[in-house]
C-alpha cells in the first residue's frame, strides 16, 4: 500500500470534513437546503478551497452517494462469497442489501438522491466514479447468475437471459427500497413489512426463470440463519435482536 504524504493526508482529511458536513446538511435540509455556502460554514472551510475539490453541490451529493455505495458493495461482496449453491448465495446477497438498508437508512436515501438532475449537473469525473462503483454492484449479481449457469442450476433459454434477469432483479430491489423510503407500501397498501414482500417477489422471479432449487424446495430459513451467523453476525443482531438468527417471519 502506498504511503500518503503529509500534504495528501491533509487534503484527504479536508475532503472528509467537507463531505461529513455536506452529509449532515443534506439529511437535515434536503437537496434545496444544501448549498456550498452552508457546507463551507459548517465545516469551517473557505468556499474557494471547497470549489477546488467539488465543482458544485451536485458533486457533493455524488461523492456522498459514492461513499454509501462503497459501504453497501463491501457487504454485497461478503455475501457473494458465502459457501453454498448459487441460489443460496443469492439469498445471502438479498440479506446483505436488506441489512444495509435497515442499518443505514440515511445512506440508502443519499444513494437514491444522486439521480436525475443531480447527475446532469455533477462533473463528468464524479459521475464516472459513481457509475464505476454502481457497475461493480451489478456485476456481483450478474456473477451469481453466471455461477448458477456454470453449476447447472440455471439454464439459459436465450442469449440475453442473464442480462435480463440481472436487470429485473436489480430494478425490483432498488425500486422497492425507493418506495420503502417514501413509506408508500405502508400508506398505500397497508404493508407492514415491505422487506418480506420484496424478498418473496425476488424469489418468485427467480423461480419463474427456473433457477434451482426452487424457493419452495430451498431450506431458506436455515440458509438465512447461517448467513446471518457466519457472514453478518453483528449486523444481523443489530437488526433482529440478540440471539435471533431467524429474523422476522416471512
Amino acid at each position: 500500500m502506498t504511503q500518503l504524504s503529509e500534504r495528501q493526508l491533509a487534503i484527504q482529511e479536508r475532503e472528509t470534513a467537507i463531505l461529513d458536513a455536506a452529509r449532515a446538511v443534506l439529511l437535515e435540509r434536503g437537496y434545496f437546503g444544501l448549498t456550498m455556502e452552508v457546507v463551507a460554514k459548517a465545516c469551517g472551510c473557505p468556499k474557494g478551497t471547497m470549489y477546488q475539490r467539488f465543482g458544485c453541490k451536485e458533486d457533493l451529493i455524488v461523492a456522498l452517494a459514492l461513499r454509501s455505495i462503497e459501504k453497501r458493495l463491501t457487504m454485497m461482496k461478503s455475501a457473494a462469497r458465502y459457501d453454498g449453491l448459487a441460489r443460496e448465495r443469492a439469498l445471502a446477497l438479498n440479506e446483505s442489501v436488506f441489512l444495509f438498508t435497515r442499518l443505514y437508512p440515511d445512506d440508502s436515501r443519499i444513494m437514491h438522491a444522486a439521480t436525475g438532475p443531480v447527475r446532469e449537473k455533477a462533473t463528468p469525473l464524479r459521475i464516472r466514479q459513481l457509475m464505476d462503483v454502481e457497475h461493480q454492484q451489478v456485476a456481483v449479481l450478474k456473477g451469481l447468475l453466471e455461477a448458477a449457469v456454470a453449476e447447472g442450476s440455471l439454464v439459459c433459454h436465450h442469449e440475453d437471459m442473464i442480462t435480463e434477469m440481472t436487470f429485473g432483479m436489480w430494478a425490483l430491489v432498488d425500486g422497492s427500497f425507493t418506495l420503502i423510503e417514501s413509506d408508500s407500501p405502508r400508506a398505500a397498501l397497508g404493508i407492514q413489512n415491505p422487506f418480506t414482500h420484496t424478498f418473496r417477489t425476488v424469489n418468485v422471479l427467480a423461480d419463474a426463470y427456473g433457477w434451482l432449487p426452487l424457493f419452495a424446495d430451498l431450506n431458506w430459513t436455515e440458509t438465512l440463519a447461517k448467513v446471518r451467523q457466519t457472514v453478518f453476525p453483528e449486523e444481523a443482531q443489530a437488526v433482529y435482536g440478540q440471539g435471533n438468527w431467524y429474523g422476522e417471519p416471512i
